[in-house]
């Protein structure tokens, strides 16, 4: 069961899915020495979905190295099997994004798609504007 999300109510706490633990790293140190919301960095989507049954999430940023196990769990995030609401903000990392894959990951509601190799200011961005539901401005 999933509490309805609000863009106005942050939940503070943002999930990164990055199989590199050095980029994962990066993003979680960046994100903590600017003082934004807290981020936990699940290096394989096994610990992410754990995470994701565990806890809500304000937002979420999932690596689609593996994608056909990464949009399973966007699917299961959008279904409401677990405790984050099924609205919670949602980007994603991926090395290219065709036509097929932008057309999914526009039903699965992704607000943003960072190519890589990305900045880590468009990440930090990122969790930005996911902290705050993706509202205007």
């Amino acid at each position: 069961m999933t509490a309805p999300f609000s863009a106005s109510s942050s939940l503070g706490e943002i999930l990164v899915v990055e199989q590199s633990a050095m980029v994962g790293g990066i993003i979680v140190a960046t994100a903590r020495e600017l003082k934004l919301s807290r981020v936990k960095l699940a290096t394989n989507i096994r610990a992410a979905q754990q995470l994701l049954e565990q806890q809500v999430f304000s937002g979420v940023i999932i690596s689609l190295n593996d994608e056909a196990q990464a949009l399973a769990l966007l699917q299961n995030l959008r279904i409401g099997r677990y405790r984050s609401p099924s609205e919670v903000p949602v980007a994603v990392t991926a090395t290219e994004c065709g036509v097929e894959l932008a057309n999914k990951l526009g039903k699965y509601m992704v607000r943003r798609i960072l190519l890589k190799p990305f900045k880590v200011r468009d990440v930090i961005l990122t969790i930005s504007k996911l902290d705050e539901g993706f509202s205007p401005n």
